[in-house]
């Protein structure tokens, strides 16, 4: 074994490397210290940051909240009515109602349970680390002069963190309450028809739909034709955009039937619907023009009708047929033609009785027999009627129940049957806005028609139907003779 020999020169050594490791753990000491001090001060300092930008966070919150409700309180004080407002806040959700003092006063049932209906509805939204605002309140809105309505709708107002702001993020509303701004109550359907005039009008309107549903229409035609009419009785019910109406017991298979305000517009007062759901107000017949009508009775028959259609088709004429429905069922086909080629197609009863003497069923068959014999040629129910001899009272206008067309220019054919004649008459009686009676059964008159057409285009006259001369503002219950003289019968 050799015995280590410790000199002089190793108890320095040792004794210096003892105090190298003495002063390494002191700056490493110092090192930690040091390092948690800054730490705490940078995150003391970042947290005081944090907090100091959510308080001004949520003081942005608070101002803008502020600003939505002060400019719903000023919205709420230009409704027209005083409201009770009623704020709830719970975590980041801010509910807001507007409650109308005298809420019986408004044609709105059960305010308070719908609003907080679509007040959870709108809850449902809610996201629990957004704020969020639901803001109650009662809707209005002007349509026309006569027309407003009401309802209960809720605003959602949510922060948006990217913009620091509130943003609506959508409102839900329930059904709106349509009220005629003169009453203050709910539209009646005796506000929008009116009369009974309207009612027969409304009621061509729901046969024609019937067969248009129809799957076979043939099958429901006798049924349509015999549908109990509706009255004012019948359930019918105010909506948004059309006219819902419970049909009476019938046999066409059918028992309601919705209409939209465009189909029936002639006969409902517009300005108890909202204009977005009536067809635009055409431009009409231009005031500084002359128009004149030519109509034709008794037909059809093969030859003389033919050649009418032929004259009229050459000269680029529009006219308006009543028509025999016993010469209907005869000739289908010259029937189609003058539908087709864009005649208007009227009833004149089905063998030319005078109507004043007959019975109410003998008058219903009359009409109906000829309804159904134009409707089978062309798949429309005529909309017009002229009794035969011009005889009608009102009565009988309203077992017809369609507008009455009677005319102010007579060509007198039918007594003179002489071409010239017949040119004569009409030349020295046409007028603005007239209505001329001719028959397209005699021969006289085809001769006749295309010297008429040329003299009365001379005088500067231009060719409409019937309706297009009214401007389809026609209603059963009222007789028209000309486009300035019509009447109710």
């Amino acid at each position: 074994m050799i015995d280590k020999k410790i000199t002089p020169a190793t108890n320095r050594s040792e004794r210096r490397q003892l105090q190298q490791k003495k002063q390494s753990k002191k700056m490493y000491s110092r090192f930690v210290f040091f390092s948690l001090l800054t730490a705490i001060i940078i995150g003391s300092g970042l947290g005081l940051l944090y907090f100091l930008e959510q308080q001004r966070m949520n003081e942005k919150i608070a101002s803008e909240t502020q600003e939505i409700l002060k400019k719903n309180q000023q919205r709420q004080v230009q409704s027209g009515f005083e409201t009770n407002e009623m704020i709830t806040e719970k975590n980041n959700l801010t509910k807001v109602t507007y409650i109308p003092k005298e809420k019986d006063s408004l044609p709105i049932e059960n305010i308070e349970e719908r609003m907080s209906t679509l007040m959870n509805q709108a809850a449902k939204k809610y996201k629990g680390n957004q704020h969020t605002i639901l803001i109650g309140r009662i809707g209005s809105e002007n349509y026309t002069e006569k027309l407003a309505s009401y309802s209960v709708m809720v605003d959602t107002y949510q922060w948006q963190v990217d913009t620091t702001t509130f943003k609506n993020i959508g409102t839900v509303e329930d059904e709106p309450t349509y009220i005629n701004q003169k009453t203050e109550q709910a539209v009646t359907i005796e506000e929008l028809i009116v009369e009974d005039a309207n009612l027969l009008g409304i009621q061509q309107v729901i046969q024609q739909q019937i067969l248009d549903d129809a799957e076979n229409p043939n099958d429901v035609i006798d049924a349509v034709l015999n549908l109990p009419r509706i009255n004012w009785e019948t359930k019918m019910t105010y909506q948004p955009d059309a006219l819902h109406v419970v049909l009476p017991e019938n046999e066409t298979g059918v028992t309601e039937i919705t209409l939209s305000y465009q189909q029936i517009q002639p006969f409902i007062q517009k300005e108890l619907v909202n204009p977005a759901f009536l067809n635009e107000e055409a431009t009409g017949l231009d005031p500084n023009q002359k128009y004149i009508v030519l109509t034709f009775d008794d037909g059809p028959m093969p030859h003389t009708t033919t050649n009418v259609l032929d004259v009229l088709q050459e000269k680029n004429v529009k006219a308006t047929f009543f028509l025999l429905g016993q010469n209907a069922k005869k000739h289908p086909d010259l029937v189609k033609r003058m539908h087709e080629e864009g005649h208007e197609v009227g009833s004149h009863s089905y063998s030319h009785p005078l109507l004043t003497n007959l019975s109410k069923e003998a008058i219903e068959k009359e009409v109906q027999q000829t309804d159904r014999a134009i409707f089978e040629a062309t798949g429309v129910l005529p909309r017009t009627f002229r009794p035969p001899y011009g005889a009608v009272n009102a009565d009988v206008a309203a077992i017809i129940g369609k507008p009455i067309i009677q005319w102010n220019i007579d060509s007198m054919d039918w007594h003179s049957k002489q071409k010239n004649a017949t040119i004569q008459m009409i030349d020295q009686t046409a007028s603005e806005g007239g209505i001329v009676l001719m028959h397209d059964i005699q021969p006289s008159t085809v001769d006749a028609l295309p010297r008429i057409i040329d003299n009365l285009r001379e005088q500067g006259y231009q060719f409409v139907t019937a309706e297009e001369l009214m401007e389809s503002n026609i209603r059963p219950l009222y007789q028209y003779f000309s486009r300035h003289d019509f009447r109710k019968i």
